[in-house]
């Protein structure tokens, strides 16, 4: 059993290297269909559950330590590389159906949470919420959240959100995927015309190809991202801090209101979120490999989180019910889903990509958007990554309506 902390990280980051090398340079098959995350998430709560390392106060509190501090430089950087404003150049038709996605999830947690209420445990809205995050944003959204309402390390609300988010999501993924070759008969039953839609498609991806930075990456490229990266995570956690700090509030009712509707680390989390998303409309996002520090970051601390949820101190039963939760809630997606292809006529396309970049992320939203047409990876990240900008305020918000509930 593994009770040093230089001994754990080395394990973690050799395990999460492997899988990213699986993935990307082996390229074996099971990663069209299963995102290298899910293996991550798993293989640590695996590990976590055997005790091949042993959760020590001293490595507990280095996972929670190191994914506090990681977590503001993470989302700035992942939000930095893609201008938001070019979300709108989608169409109405496609933004307009991430966001209704987005409401039908939202009223999908509320709705089963209220019906369920009586079944699940007192902390079952924390896991709804921060599975929201996930389920409307991506995994760098499920860490954040977890941050953000001050959920332990290791917790049977963080446990469940995971066995959830992993199982469901799993499962919606290879479903949307099979219904790939359906689409003229799913638009023949939406009454859909894909041809403007494709052509928006078609010129955003050549606009990202002529604007693309092809020349290669530098040693400056690489010092400039860490020093912009820990500069603004190093500002987001003072200022955090600082808008909850006792002398703070004594300035007036507006910062009292604040304090009382987030706490400090939500308050971290959402200043990191806002300066990736002013800092994509600036020249900042030209910094070649933001993004993929930003997601050598995202895949350590989604394995520290994953590495700190011991399987074996849950209830089965209960963790059913929690899965059967899911399950229904994905279901009254899907029936949102199918009524509002049929009103506007929307293409399968959309609503699979739109659907995805909600419950899957910027990680599966391109597999998926790939399966469909190439043409269409653009709009998958793009849409996740409006995800990404909302999904934890929408979870920190969700988790005040089901406290009140």
């Amino acid at each position: 059993m593994i009770t040093s902390i230089y001994s754990y990280f080395s394990l973690l980051i050799l395990f999460v290297t492997l899988v990213l090398f699986l993935q990307i340079k082996v390229k074996l098959s099971i990663f069209k269909f299963i995102p290298g995350l899910t293996f991550i998430y798993f293989g640590g709560m695996i590990g976590a559950s055997l005790h091949i390392w042993q959760l020590t106060p001293e490595i507990s509190h280095f996972i929670s330590g190191l994914k506090y501090y990681l977590l503001p430089m993470m989302l700035f950087l992942l939000l930095l590389k893609n201008d938001i404003r070019d979300i709108f150049k989608l169409g109405p038709k496609l933004v307009g159906s991430f966001l209704a996605v987005t409401a039908s999830i939202i009223i999908g947690f509320i709705i089963v949470f209220m019906a369920f209420k009586s079944k699940l445990d007192v902390d079952a809205w924390q896991t709804f919420a921060i599975l929201s995050s996930s389920w409307v944003g991506g995994s760098t959204n499920m860490a954040a959240a977890q941050v953000g309402l001050g959920v332990q390390e290791g917790s049977q609300a963080l446990t469940y959100a995971f066995l959830m988010d992993n199982i469901c999501a799993s499962f919606w993924l290879i479903m949307l995927i099979t219904l790939a070759p359906m689409r003229e008969k799913f638009n023949k039953f939406s009454g859909a015309h894909s041809a403007d839609v494709d052509e928006i498609i078609r010129s955003i991806h050549l606009s990202a190809e002529a604007n693309e930075d092809k020349r290669d990456y530098e040693f400056m490229d690489f010092m400039l991202t860490l020093g912009l990266g820990l500069g603004v995570a190093g500002i987001v956690l003072v200022l955090g801090k600082q808008v909850v700090h006792p002398s703070t509030l004594e300035k007036g009712a507006f910062f009292y209101g604040l304090r009382s509707f987030f706490s400090g680390s939500g308050w971290v989390v959402i200043l990191a979120t806002i300066f990736g998303l002013i800092g994509s409309t600036t020249p900042l996002k030209k910094i070649k490999g933001t993004d993929h520090i930003g997601s050598v970051l995202l895949y350590v601390v989604v394995a520290l989180i994953a590495t700190a949820t011991d399987f074996s101190t849950i209830s089965f039963s209960e963790a059913a019910i929690y899965i059967v939760a899911g399950l229904i809630i994905l279901g009254f997606h899907l029936i949102v889903l199918l009524i509002m292809a049929k009103i506007f006529k929307l293409d399968l396309y959309i609503c699979g990509i739109a659907s995805q970049a909600n419950i899957g992320g910027t990680v599966s939203a391109p597999i998926l958007a790939g399966t469909y047409d190439e043409a269409l990876i653009p709009a998958g990240l793009m849409m996740g990554i409006l995800g990404s900008a909302i999904g934890t305020v929408t979870a920190l918000i969700l988790a005040k309506l089901l406290i009140m509930l």
